[in-house]
């Protein structure tokens, strides 16, 4: 694939480099329009617009943006070759999405883009049904009218003649009154049937709800509501209306074009590779075949959802000139749009037909460790189905992570910022204790994970740091866990790899040695190998080391920071002697 530069603007070949990448964190004014969830070709909304509604409502720009319905019908598109349709991989890690776009825009161009009147009918009559219910819904909640609430006068002889009135109990206030009305949305949608009536009390409650957490009151522009309600409900209800016609047209297609169908799997394995930007994940997918043609799954047995291979449906990079370097960040919140439709779509087709197909989820997404949701989400709709998950989780240094995505970037026309790449290392190392201790708490999947050291070259498999299940874990590199936790206390505006990291003390085994610990504490039955070997030198089994083999442990402990690591997890251990190993060797 070629370099993709822009020859109307030349640039020396040494001003720029990986620590000096020539791109902002954030995307620069003068080219905000050229994201995709503005750009006026994808959006019927305005970027000033949404940018004064998002200070002002509190929800995010992607759930305010109003898709086009052909670009709603590009996302439910992409979803379905994901989740359905085989894309072989090939020899080299981009084949993949050359396959996957390939056959998206077959369909698109030959089967969908001569229904895309019919798409705008649906979004319209949708649009209209939804305005008019959501009116009538304020209009008897929230926007009473005074006369409705205006009670007969009394006559003359009944005030002289009523008994003392009563003192006034305490009334509701505007806020408790809009809470108390916005809550019962929620309600009333859980108790539908209809999925209609469904969507729109679930974005009556969304959008009021946030409105009133971030400005205390709604106002009184009912309007203004009703309008931004029944957009939200158009986005994603509309969504899914539109994702029933596309349906139609991708089932034709499959058989016109003879694709084939991912099957659903007896016992459904879940590939999952868990790392940083630029860590190396996707360079794993070719050589993880082996392990699935091992495993008995063929290449079209199984699906592979890697959501960076839509980007380039969503933008043509070589029309970006001087902006080229943004290209990645101008589909992000697109891409986060999208993959949030797949795990919906994903979900609902494991619930209706009781299993999943296998997969391999090749994406950077760390914010299951901060949302419930999200959390909630994910097991839902791949662990619920799904017999045994695999997860790889790829530990790459920082340093590396920059060097590698800008030789990415010069490649694929997919750059980032230096502190945009040391930041998602921060965030990728934080998320991995989190997300391996959540899995071992399950006892459904069946849970197999291994940790991989991928400062390899490249082309070469990871090597091995670690593997273990619910019930296990063999450690062959103890160093690489307290690098996992020295990767998070990095400098994210170091503009040279020798700035990365902070001062030695900072790096010390002794402060960077809580997650081994962790693992240690709660995986009951803990080896320490020799990766040359195989040989076991250390046991840890509810928390009671035993040395197995002191001539391989004392070897070990030469090197200062596995001897400092065990000096912390069990000092005594250290100076044992063979007599003391051979009559048991145990200490807590």
């Amino acid at each position: 694939m070629a370099i993709i530069i822009d020859s109307s603007h030349p640039v020396a070949k040494d001003q720029y480099s990986a620590w000096s990448p020539g791109i902002e964190s954030e995307i620069p004014a003068k080219y905000r329009l050229l994201e995709t969830i503005y750009d006026s070709k994808n959006v019927s909304s305005n970027i000033d617009e949404i940018s004064q509604l998002a200070k002002e409502t509190g929800l995010s720009p992607e759930e305010l943006v109003v898709f086009r319905p052909g670009r709603l019908a590009l996302h439910e598109l992409i979803v379905r070759v994901t989740a359905d349709i085989v894309v072989l991989e090939g020899e080299h890690e981009e084949d993949l999405g050359i396959r996957f776009r390939r056959i998206t825009h077959q369909i698109m161009d030959t089967y969908l883009v001569p229904h895309l009147p019919e798409f705008d009918l649906s979004f319209q009559n949708l649009y209209q049904q939804a305005q008019s219910m959501v009116d009538r819904e304020l209009s008897q909640s929230l926007f009473v009218t005074v006369q409705n609430q205006q009670k007969s006068k009394p006559s003359i002889l009944s005030r002289l003649f009523a008994p003392p009135k009563k003192q006034p109990r305490n009334l509701e206030t505007t806020q408790e009154r809009q809470l108390r009305v916005i809550s019962s949305f929620k309600d009333r949608g859980l108790s539908t049937n209809d999925p209609f009536e469904s969507a729109v009390y679930r974005s009556l409650y969304r959008v009021l709800g946030s409105i009133v957490s971030t400005r205390g009151y709604l106002g009184k522009d009912k309007e203004m509501l009703v309008e931004l309600i029944t957009t939200h409900i158009c986005s994603r209800y509309g969504s899914r209306l539109i994702g029933k016609q596309v349906d139609a047209w991708v089932k034709q297609a499959v058989i016109d074009e003879g694709y084939s169908l991912i099957p659903d799997a007896q016992n459904p394995i879940l590939i999952s590779l868990k790392g940083s930007s630029a860590a190396g994940k996707s360079s794993l997918r070719p050589m993880l075949r082996q392990m699935m043609h091992e495993l008995g799954i063929e290449e079209d047995g199984y699906g592979t959802i890697s959501p960076d291979i839509w980007r380039r449906l969503l933008l043509d990079y070589d029309s970006l000139g001087e902006a080229y370097k943004y290209a990645g960040r101008l589909t992000s919140y697109e891409v986060i749009i999208i993959d949030a439709k797949l795990d919906h779509y994903i979900r609902a087709k494991a619930q209706h037909r009781k299993s999943t197909p296998h997969l391999v989820v090749d994406r950077f997404r760390f914010d299951s460790f901060a949302s419930e949701k999200i959390t909630r989400i994910l097991h839902s709709t791949y662990a619920r189905y799904v017999d045994t998950m695999y997860m790889y989780f790829v530990v790459t240094p920082p340093e590396d992570t920059v060097e590698r995505g800008w030789e990415r970037g010069q490649v694929r026309g997919r750059y980032k910022s230096v502190e945009d790449f040391l930041g998602h290392c921060i965030e990728a190392y934080a998320g991995m204790p989190k997300l391996l201790f959540k899995w071992l708490a399950n006892n459904r999947p069946r849970f197999i994970f291994e940790f991989l050291d991928n400062s390899v070259a490249r082309g070469c498999y990871p090597t091995m740091i670690a593997r273990g299940t619910q019930a296990h874990m063999d450690i062959f590199d103890p160093i690489a866990f307290i690098n996992i936790e020295r990767y998070q206390k990095i400098n994210v505006m170091a503009r040279t790899a020798d700035a990365v990291y902070p001062e030695q003390q900072v790096l010390e085994v002794a402060n960077n040695i809580g997650f081994l610990q962790q693992c240690i504490r709660k995986i009951e039955n803990v080896r320490f190998l020799d990766l040359e070997s195989g040989l076991v030198y250390v046991t840890a089994t509810s928390g009671k080391f035993r040395v197995t083999d002191v001539e391989l442990f004392t070897s070990r402990l030469i090197d200062p920071d596995l001897s400092s690591i065990f000096l912390q997890l069990a000092p005594e251990i250290c100076n044992i002697t063979d007599s003391e190993a051979s009559i048991g060797g145990y200490y807590e």
